[in-house]
């Protein structure tokens, strides 16, 4: 007769029995009423018995070390750095580890055999299948980093997180052939998979780093273009200050020469012929004189009084004064040369203007430096308007109250490329006409006096033709620096 005998050892996963290892042992004997008058026949199901009960501690062991080495493997998946969430082959959570825990912010307890759909933000394709949406962002987004997968914590808050799948089939699980047949019978069909890991790597934080490194390298490339464009300008600029002062040099060694020319040569003509010559003719020599002298004490002043206001040593004598007692003595001075010039020299200003804190006699100086250029610009029979009106000078987010004076004159304008040069010393404008002359100070002398004053000077061109020159001067004198003017 044969016997058989059978040990059936489950293996345990998160609870549920995920294998059986089923062990038939069989031993070969008489009938057991005969053994007692057969010696040999007990002898050898005795050791049979013995042969079993060895397999069975054998397989007890097994049994132990298998269950020692899951409980290992289940605590290191428990404790890993990353979140890993195990979906059972229905689709519900059966492991949950603590960094998942952390990522999604909610307890193990709170979403074990459910669906978890609340944990990723799913198409509705995908709804009630999270294992399926997985699989297929993972096989379709071969760049994760660049294309992260979106996860949902409890508060809303939105997670980048990487993914690393893995589906476990149910043959996988299986030891034996004939067991794993026993259970595809019993089940009836192939579920597809027995479990489905995915793990998950929080990158929101990485991602957040590395958006602020590109733009920080933007911002970088940004301030290098910036300041090469600085660094190129400042180029252009020193090149046209050093064009402008060549020009400059070779202006003045002919405006110098010219005037002293003319006082050495009628001073000598007035010494070899005093004895002879009427005295009406030595009087028109002295005047001769004395215009060539002042033209050269001009020239001279304007070159001092910019070296003082670039040292910050030109000396302002502050007072209230009002603006139309400054001008009016300065175009009785001129309405003379503009007669001489063919010029018609007009004056338009608002009644009842308040008076400002200043320094007449520098502002003055800054009217007769505007009316001498649009003289030498404005063609005869033309016409110069001085107009003074209430305006604004805006100061960073202060509005103070000023007073506007312009300049117009009737000539072919500034030429676009040379506005924000025009007050620069040694600067003179390629549309001036031909023998003016002039040094190429007088603006640049218009600026500083406006800055020490806290006004601001520019000038652009009129829509109808000419340029206009503008000086805004506040009523109170509260800073050092020109301001926008409105």
């Amino acid at each position: 007769m044969c016997l058989k005998s059978w040990v059936d050892l489950p293996l345990l996963s998160t609870g549920s029995i995920v294998h059986r290892m089923r062990m038939e042992v069989s031993r070969i004997g008489e009938d057991i009423s005969h053994t007692e008058s057969h010696q040999s026949g007990d002898a050898d199901l005795c050791a049979e018995v013995e042969q079993l009960r060895v397999q069975v501690e054998q397989l007890a062991a097994t049994g132990t070390e298998l269950v020692s080495t899951q409980t290992r493997m289940q605590s290191l998946l428990h404790k890993a750095s990353d979140a890993i969430i195990l979906f059972e082959g229905d689709g519900t959570i059966g492991s949950f580890n603590l960094a998942a825990e952390h990522l999604f912010d909610v307890a193990e307890i709170e979403v074990l055999y459910q669906k978890g759909e609340q944990l990723f933000d799913l198409p509705e394709e995908f709804a009630g299948n999270v294992p399926g949406y997985l699989s297929y962002h993972v096989r379709n987004t071969p760049d994760q980093y660049a294309h992260p997968l979106v996860a949902l914590r409890s508060s809303g808050e939105r997670r980048l997180v990487e993914v690393s799948i893995a589906e476990i089939a149910s043959n996988d699980l299986m030891l034996f052939d004939d067991f794993a047949e026993d259970a595809l019978e019993e089940s009836g069909a192939d579920t597809g998979f027995e479990a489905f890991l995915c793990i998950l790597r929080d990158i929101t934080e990485r991602k957040a780093i590395d958006a602020e490194l590109q733009a920080y390298r933007e911002h970088l490339e940004e301030l290098v273009e910036e300041q090469v464009r600085e660094i190129r300008e400042a180029k252009e600029q020193a090149e046209r200050a050093n064009r402008a002062k060549s020009e400059f040099l070779a202006n003045m060694s002919h405006e110098l020469r010219t005037p002293m020319h003319a006082i050495l040569s009628y001073a000598d003509l007035g010494k070899k012929k005093y004895d002879r010559v009427p005295p009406e003719k030595l009087l028109q020599y002295f005047e001769r004189i004395h215009t060539a002298g002042s033209r050269l004490l001009e020239m001279i002043n304007d070159l001092l009084d910019l070296a003082k206001a670039e040292a910050g040593r030109l000396e302002y004598r502050l007072q209230e004064a009002r603006l139309d007692e400054v001008i009016r003595p300065v175009l009785e001075e001129y309405e003379a040369l503009a007669a001489s010039k063919g010029l018609r020299l007009v004056y338009e200003s608002e009644a009842d203007l308040p008076p400002c804190r200043m320094d007449p006699e520098r502002i003055g100086q800054v009217v007769r430096n505007y009316l001498s250029n649009a003289f030498k610009f404005s063609p005869k029979g033309g016409t110069v308007t001085l107009r003074v009106h209430r305006a604004t000078l805006e100061a960073g987010e202060e509005t103070i109250p000023s007073l506007e004076l312009t300049v117009c004159d009737q000539g072919d304008g500034i030429p676009e490329s040379e506005l924000k040069q025009v007050f620069d010393k040694f600067m003179q404008s390629n549309n001036s006409p031909k023998g003016v002359g002039g040094t190429g100070l007088g603006l640049a002398i218009c600026r500083e006096i406006a800055e020490a004053h806290g006004a601001r000077v520019w000038a652009e061109n009129a829509p109808e033709g000419g340029a206009l020159f503008h000086l805004c001067l506040p009523i109170e004198q509260r800073r050092k620096e020109g301001g926008k003017s409105s």
